[in-house]
């Protein structure tokens, strides 16, 4: 068993956005406490917590590794996780495993789009918030306005609990203390507004308070973490990491103020399914039993495949039979890992509120519930909401007998990130994979021939569809003779549009045995083969009701083959009839951009046919637009975005609807459509 309780254990997410110093704070923290005799840097490609091949190559972070370290008589587990908007699934990923979420905001750039939606992910998860202002000592800095920006944009409870003094050469602490010089505000002046807003939760500290009576830390402790839980109080804390300045009052910090997991707020886990869930209580003491959530997987090439758990509840110890999920089976566990970077430092136990990896397990899987009692068959995890992966590329491998072993890498890769999707079209018979922008797509391509697998991309098919706007009939009259029985089958059959997403309805309306009722599933058949295979440009087709009223059979010669023809080619005469159109894809947009850019975002938005459904203003100078546009044109939105906004705006899309396409480009796409020459 661990030396530690979980009562002295604090688990935090390092996150925020790119360039903002967080592998570089997390190296000093660990150098600071001593977990590490060297302190180590992304430039030179020995960060504990930046060790993959892909990092060390980019010198940046691209996925969440966890590192601990001991610092007055406590256990802090850190998460660091990248910065970069297309990689924001990691971090989103690690929140379950958390207490609190520690921000780090670049003193030069202030509030940053990651930094906005990591604070707003963690606020809707209910966990604690912390926001860390790094590279405090970089020249032309303001950081009485990067206080001011980030109260604008998340609220006044965002209060300093140190200062940076001396330039950036230090900070000076104000929760206990209000004597000193700052270079931001006075110290007293710092010292007075945290108490007051800390004090609000404590009706007996307050009195105290407002009598003279300065609390100390042992009368703070309980009313500024409980500040915390309740989202009252968000503390800044001052650093320079590269130069080592705030990082032992940070480490400090955590280890006095920040809740352990007994303190926080539960995570949101829930028992049954569907109507009959609801929420599930558990405690975080080892003695119960075991309740732990797999929130990243990792394939290694040295130690296979790795899960990495957070225990909620009881203990997770070597060599012992857990059930995973409600699947009933029983697996064994065998060694259990701490882990420090790349590090497997083997435990006799992971304990509640402690996080931990186990390797060479097969069967488990990222959001997988370990147990060891039926009881908790049914408990999960509430999911998160991640960002939906639009962009998209079309993949094929570069080595022939390669088609086999990509299925296997992509699904390999979509389990280590949560916003990696890859599919197969089964109207473009491309491999598609999708991401949240081209950074992102980049380095999975890149991964992927790290694992020996070399790929071609291009841009890939839209998946329009195929419908009809008009009522029409449709005939046709298959007769066949090569000699000995024939074929023989005529059907008479009208088609309707549906309304938009209603999908596809079969009617059969034949009397008196004009197509004998065996022979109707299969003038059924041949209509659906036309469904997937399209009419006019050889996309699937959608919201279309086939009614069949009539026909003619023959005794000897009718067959299911002769119906099936004479139905597919019956609809297909009515289908080009009724009006076809194709329809397109259209995606809801968010477009989050500094207030100077939403006009020039507007404009190019209306100028790919898209329409604009609303403008919200946003704390911090940043605006919101809310457009409907078609796929097709914003497929690579993200990098002109980028132009426009030098790198400041953001945005989400997820699929809406279909709607026609403009006549010109349905002419476009059609005259690309090659049919298959078929025999009838």
């Amino acid at each position: 068993m661990p030396s530690y309780s979980t009562a002295e254990i604090r688990n935090v997410l390092i996150a925020g956005h790119g360039a903002s110093g967080k592998t570089t704070l997390t190296d000093a923290m660990l150098f600071a406490a001593k977990a590490v005799t060297r302190k180590g840097s992304t430039a030179e490609g020995s960060s504990v917590s930046d060790f993959e091949k892909e990092e060390k190559e980019h010198k940046h972070s691209i996925y969440s590794s966890v590192v601990h370290l001991d610092h007055a008589g406590t256990r802090i587990n850190l998460i660091d996780t990248p910065g970069s908007p297309d990689l924001i699934g990691v971090a989103l990923a690690c929140l379950p495993a958390v207490e609190t979420v520690a921000v780090v905001v670049n003193a030069q750039n202030g509030v940053e789009v990651v930094t906005r939606r990591i604070l707003e992910a963690a606020r809707d998860r209910n966990l604690c918030r912390a926001i860390i202002v790094n590279k405090i000592d970089m020249p032309e800095i303001d950081l009485e306005g990067v206080v001011s920006q980030i109260q604008e944009v998340f609220g006044h409870e965002c209060l300093p609990i140190n200062l940076p003094s001396q330039q950036g050469k230090a900070v000076v602490e104000c929760l206990l203390n209000k004597e000193g010089q700052s270079d931001v505000s006075s110290v007293a002046g710092a010292h007075t507004a945290i108490l007051d807003q800390i004090v609000e939760l404590d009706e007996g500290l307050m009195e105290k308070y407002l009598g003279g009576e300065e609390p100390n830390y042992e009368a703070l402790h309980a009313p500024f973490e409980k500040a915390m839980d309740e989202g009252h109080l968000v503390p800044i804390l001052f650093t320079d990491a590269k130069n080592n300045v705030g990082v032992s009052e940070l480490l400090d910090a955590i280890a006095r103020h920040f809740p352990s997991p007994i303190e926080g707020n539960p995570r949101p886990f829930l028992s049954g399914e569907g109507a009959n869930q609801k929420p599930f209580e558990y405690r975080n003491d080892p003695s119960k039993p075991l309740l732990a959530h797999v929130f990243k997987v990792t394939t290694d090439p040295f130690v296979g495949k790795l899960a990495v758990f957070r225990v909620h509840q009881g203990r997770a110890a070597g060599n012992s039979q857990v059930i995973i999920g409600h699947s009933k089976k029983t697996i064994k566990l065998g060694h259990v890992f701490h882990l420090q970077g790349k590090e497997h430092k083997e435990a006799d136990a992971i304990i509640a509120g402690d996080i931990g990896a186990v390797a060479k397990i097969e069967e488990i899987h990222t959001n997988d519930v370990l147990h060891d009692d039926h009881a908790l068959d049914s408990v999960h995890l509430k999911p998160l909401t991640f960002p939906t992966p639009m962009y998209g590329l079309a993949v094929t491998p570069k080595a022939r007998g390669d088609e086999q072993k990509i299925s296997g890498a992509l699904s390999k890769l979509t389990e280590e990130d949560p916003t990696f999707k890859w599919h197969q079209d089964r109207q473009t018979h491309e491999v598609v994979i999708n991401g949240l922008g081209e950074l992102h797509l980049r380095l999975i391509l890149e991964r992927l021939r790290n694992r020996g697998l070399q790929v071609d991309t291009k841009p890939p098919k839209i998946a329009y569809r195929e419908t009809i706007l008009n009522k029409a009939e449709g005939h046709h009259r298959h007769k066949k003779q090569t000699g000995g029985a024939g074929q023989f089958g005529e059907v008479f059959l009208r088609v309707e549009p549906l309304e938009r997403g209603k999908g596809f309805e079969f009617v059969d309306e034949v009397f008196g045995g004009a197509i004998p009722g065996q022979y109707i599933p299969a003038v059924e058949k041949g209509v659906r083969e036309l469904l997937d295979q399209g009419v006019i440009a050889g996309y699937p087709v959608q919201d279309v009701r086939v009614i069949v009223y009539d026909g003619k059979h023959h005794p000897v010669d009718s067959k299911e083959i002769a119906f099936k023809t004479a139905g597919k080619y019956a609809f297909k005469d009515a289908f080009l009839k009724a009006k076809p159109v194709l329809l397109e894809p259209i995606v809801n947009m968010e477009v989050t951009v500094p207030e100077t850019n939403v006009g020039s975002i507007t404009g190019d938005l209306s100028g790919k046919r898209g329409r604009i459904q609303g403008t919200d203003i946003l704390p911090g100078g940043m605006a919101q637009v809310k457009a409907q546009a078609p796929l097709a044109e914003v497929m690579q939105y993200q990098s002109q975005l980028k132009s426009v906004t030098g790198g400041q705006g953001s945005f989400v899309m997820e699929l809406s609807h279909y709607d026609p396409v403009p006549p010109q480009v349905q002419q476009q796409v059609a005259a690309q459509y090659q049919p298959k020459a078929e025999e009838e």
